[in-house]
């Protein structure tokens, strides 16, 4: 008789187990699917921020560039006023002396 409660009780058991472990199963296969999608997305991030440093690289060479070219327009400029700054003094310079005479 007692061998028939420890048979229930141990049938029990395995049927408990049995019915955790197939719960488990079901988890890990959803959570090998995850790590699929997971690994997806973290390659597409990664091509992403390759994108993104790329990008950066290519705007740190044109600014360069770009200042390059400003302060090559800025000495000009400067230059310029310089050319026209003398003349100006030649020219009220020039002026003075006709009058003098």
């Amino acid at each position: 008789m007692i061998s028939y409660l420890v048979d229930a009780v141990l049938l029990i058991a395995l049927a408990f187990t049995s019915m955790r472990v197939t719960k488990m199963h079901r988890e890990l296969a959803r959570l090998r699917s995850y790590q699929g999608e997971f690994s997806t997305i973290v390659h597409e991030t990664a091509g992403a921020f390759d994108t993104v440093i790329n990008a950066a690289h290519d705007s740190t060479a044109n600014l360069g560039r770009l200042a390059n070219v400003l302060s090559t327009k800025i000495d000009q400029a400067h230059e310029a006023i310089a050319a026209l700054d003398a003349r100006s003094g030649l020219a009220s310079a020039g002026g003075a002396d006709v009058n003098k005479h």
